[in-house]
């Protein structure tokens, strides 16, 4: 099983200047969305158990949507999103927090070539 941990950005053939442009353009571009969610957005399909059910057969129940969330080892924080507006919170949230993380994590990686580079950080 092959884990990836973060998108890779190959910014060794990146001119420095680009850096920085780039760089000053994602600071421009994050913004921490009030609606963000560090969850996981689910979708379920479950049988209930009563032998004369159509999920017997194979046709499930659902889909159920629900938002998961690892708090600590072995706690997760899980609930069923019962409305239609708490499925598109749940989703629209989601995405919130993947893009903002990628945006950190594109920021993270520009930083490590200038930091490779013997630039500086800072703006001087």
């Amino acid at each position: 099983m092959a884990y990836i941990l973060a998108k890779i950005y190959k910014f060794r053939r990146t001119s420095t200047l680009a850096l920085r442009q780039r760089k000053a353009a994602i600071l421009r571009q994050l913004a921490i969305p009030s609606h963000f969610l560090r969850a996981s957005y689910v979708e379920r399909f479950t049988t209930c158990g009563k032998a004369n059910c159509a999920c017997a057969q194979g046709q499930k129940h659902g889909p159920f949507y629900y938002l998961a969330s690892g708090l600590a080892p072995g706690q997760v924080l899980k609930f069923l999103l019962k409305t239609p507006e708490q499925q598109r919170d749940g989703r629209q949230g989601v995405t919130a927090y993947q893009q903002l993380w990628e945006g950190l994590e594109e920021l993270s990686q520009v930083n490590a070539e200038l930091l490779r580079r013997g630039e500086p950080l800072q703006d001087q």
